[in-house]
């Protein structure tokens, strides 16, 4: 999907966490816990986010934000935190977290809506001017362009 890969290159890789900072923790999940995030659960994910990381995978999921993703998502708390998994979750945000991106990508709603959505939901992703919603916020910038991010949704919608 377009717009999950434009997204994942503001965020991060399926393995990325952080600490409450973006970026404060390069290494990813393997240098906090020895493992990837392929080999653990989901439960295991969320029970991490209690105490030593943030924000987790390729979308940069917080705490609050993952949980209901999974119950959105109708995945169990024992699936595995693989790509599959982390795509799914991404899929549930946009349709439950954040509609107006889904509902444009369905062919309905309006593109500033959508744009809109994707800036408030990553922060990586242009709201105006060049900044993004969550810019100087725990270290977060805009990476996305609006332009890029319009590319992406037209595409994503073409499919």
């Amino acid at each position: 999907m377009p717009i999950a890969n434009l997204i994942a290159r503001g965020e991060g890789t399926w393995n990325s966490v952080n600490r409450g900072w973006a970026g404060d923790t390069p290494g990813g999940i393997k240098s906090v816990t020895g493992r990837n995030f392929s080999d653990m659960s989901v439960e295991e994910v969320i029970w991490l986010q209690r105490g030593s990381i943030y924000a987790v995978g390729r979308y940069q999921l917080i705490p609050t934000t993952l949980r209901a993703a999974v119950r959105w998502a109708g995945l169990s708390w024992d699936d595995k935190f693989t790509n599959d998994t982390q795509n799914k979750l991404f899929c549930s945000l946009l349709e439950h977290k954040r509609p107006s991106v889904g509902r444009y990508l369905r062919g309905e709603g309006s593109l500033s809506s959508a744009l809109v959505g994707l800036a408030k939901e990553w922060a990586s992703v242009e709201y105006r001017n060049g900044r993004g919603y969550y810019d100087g916020i725990g270290g977060n910038r805009a990476h996305v362009t609006r332009h890029e991010a319009i590319i992406a949704l037209n595409a994503g919608r073409a499919l």
